[in-house]
């Protein structure tokens, strides 16, 4: 008995190791950090500050996708968005709402957690921002307005060739292609998952989470 039990655990063993193993091929974990105030909130309320992530070693990414690129302005670090666009493609926000090549997404559903509260960085006031689902890229994902910000700050731009176009999640606090115009796909690599939060193992609702 003592003989079949110790076969199991082996290949038991075995078995994960190959997996981990297997991942570790096509994905790596990284910690958002936490020194730039701008990322931070533009990030929200898909991620937050001191989550671990795994995000693809390949790179390049669909319109929809999450993604980790290096930061145009600043070697060695990372900016992180939502791809809405390409080369050529013609990317419009219209009091709040994304229109890409004419067609708009839709964003008419509240997020389980209607009003996120957060300080903005650039003026240090607290604001509370509306959060809704999206339907973009042939998913939904979580993001943030505002009603005081979103008047007279519409946008209407071509994708320059060569490049991506990234909006933050968080559209009132954002650090994305409308601070530095664009990435270079080949330098963004999709965040596929989450291991945990910043809390580690005791935030049921941030561990073990597939982000789209």
């Amino acid at each position: 008995m003592w003989r079949k039990a110790l076969r199991v655990l082996v290949w038991t063993v075995i078995v994960v190791a190959a997996l981990c193993g297997l991942a570790y091929v096509f994905v790596e974990p990284w910690t958002v950090p936490g020194d730039d105030p701008h990322l931070a909130v533009s990030i929200e309320p898909t991620l937050s500050v001191g989550d671990v992530l795994l995000v693809t070693r390949g790179t390049g990414a669909s319109d929809g996708a999450l993604v980790r690129c290096a930061d145009p302005d600043a070697a060695g670090r990372f900016v992180v968005g939502r791809v809405v666009g390409h080369s050529g493609d013609l990317v419009e926000l219209t009091s709040g709402a994304l229109i890409v090549n004419g067609k708009a997404s839709t964003a008419s559903v509240a997020c389980d957690t209607p009003v996120v509260h957060l300080r903005d960085p650039t003026t240090q006031e607290d604001e509370d921002l509306t959060c809704m689902l999206e339907d973009f890229g042939g998913g939904l994902h979580a993001m943030l307005r505002s009603s005081k910000t979103d008047a007279g700050r519409d946008l209407k731009v071509e994708v320059e060739p060569g490049k991506a176009y990234l909006l933050s999640d968080n559209r009132a606090m954002h650090l994305d292609s409308r601070d530095f115009m664009g990435v270079v796909p080949s330098t963004c690599q999709r965040i596929v998952g989450r291991l945990s939060g910043a809390a580690g193992w005791f935030d049921a609702h941030k561990r073990l989470t597939v982000l789209w």
